[in-house]
């Protein structure tokens, strides 16, 4: 499973040792200067074959775990709830017999594993090293298990968080590798989604916590919409209504021939006139004494099927005259007609 590893083996000082805390309570405060990057807890079922593991908790302070490697030494950290990792482990360690390849197993909250990785480590004399394992995966780890080389004996100090530990996963509210914005939770059409990814319709500012706001397309002018309908704004969207006169799907949006429909309401007489959006009645139409009566301009003040009003039907033997229904007029002395008997 592990091995030797020869000197081609890359391996990272630390800058310098007075950069290291040196005492417990210098630790505590580094560790909170950091955010806690560091394991907070040993899970003492995954302790197999190291002495002191309690002391691989926390921020290097020179107090190491030993890892007793022909006894297949194991280690299993927490690094705590609500501080999972996200960005490569960084292995502080002193003390090595021989070069060695440890084996680094990143573990989801159900121990599952999410990856595994290599820890190269170098026997580079007396004093605190460093070194990197490699993580991409865009699942946060909450534990880590490291597994010695083959013949080890070396003392690890602490392990390190270097994508942030608090506030480098999905929802804590601080945006951080992968992600395009955080408000603090994982609830999609708010503006950030449940994968930290900016929404489509959204635009976020800020990083402790990201603050996402509806962008209005209707107003700025990015909505796609006919020129012919109507634009209403929607959270992260905008619908598009064809306006009265048009027909379509907001689009697009095509004229409606009134005219041709039979919608259009022009007077007997008048000409029919399709406009974008409506229609224009032109010429004809009744006037005085004319009277529209259905599709017809009738004279109310002489017709018997319409006498006085549309509709008014005088009885036979009578006439209308002057609008009102009255007798035949009969012949004078003289051959003149007289006043109609009503």
């Amino acid at each position: 499973m592990l091995g030797a590893c020869g000197p081609e083996l890359e391996e990272e000082l630390l800058v310098a040792d007075e950069a290291l805390v040196e005492d417990e309570g210098t630790s505590d405060t580094v560790s909170a200067m950091a955010g806690d990057r560091y394991a907070d807890a040993v899970v003492q079922s995954g302790v197999i074959a190291v002495l002191n593991p309690n002391n691989a908790v926390g921020a290097p302070d020179g107090h190491v775990a030993t890892f007793l490697g022909l006894l297949g030494g194991s280690l299993v950290l927490d690094m705590g709830q609500g501080e999972e990792g996200t960005g490569p482990l960084r292995i502080y360690y002193q003390g090595l017999s021989l070069a060695v390849i440890a084996q680094v197993d990143f573990l989801r909250a159900d121990m599952s594993v999410i990856s595994t990785g290599q820890a190269n480590l170098l026997d580079l004399g007396l004093g605190r090293h460093s070194t990197l394992v490699a993580f991409s995966n865009a699942t946060p780890y909450r534990y880590v298990r490291l597994r010695s080389g083959l013949a080890a004996l070396y003392g690890l100090d602490a392990v390190e968080d270097t994508g942030g530990g608090v506030g480098a996963f999905c929802g804590d509210g601080r945006v951080g590798t992968g992600e395009q914005c955080d408000d603090g939770n994982r609830v999609a059409a708010d503006g950030c989604s449940s994968t930290c990814q900016q929404e489509p319709g959204y635009t976020c500012q800020g990083t402790q916590p990201s603050i996402c706001g509806d962008v209005n397309e209707c107003a700025n002018g990015t909505a796609q919409c006919s020129v012919n309908a109507s634009c209403t704004n929607t959270p992260g969207s905008y619908t598009c209504t064809c306006k009265p006169g048009y027909w379509g799907n907001g689009w697009v949006c095509s004229d409606i021939d009134e005219c041709s429909n039979g919608t259009a309401t022009c007077q007997p007489g008048q000409q029919c006139v399709n406009t974008p959006g409506g229609f224009d009645c032109v010429g004809g139409g009744c006037s005085a004494p004319l009277m529209q009566c259905g599709s017809q301009c009738v004279d109310v003040t002489s017709d018997e099927q319409n006498c006085g009003a549309c509709g008014v039907v005088c009885p036979a033997a009578k006439t209308c005259s002057s609008g009102v229904c009255v007798l035949g007029a009969l012949p004078g002395e003289d051959g003149h007609d007289v006043e109609p008997r009503r």
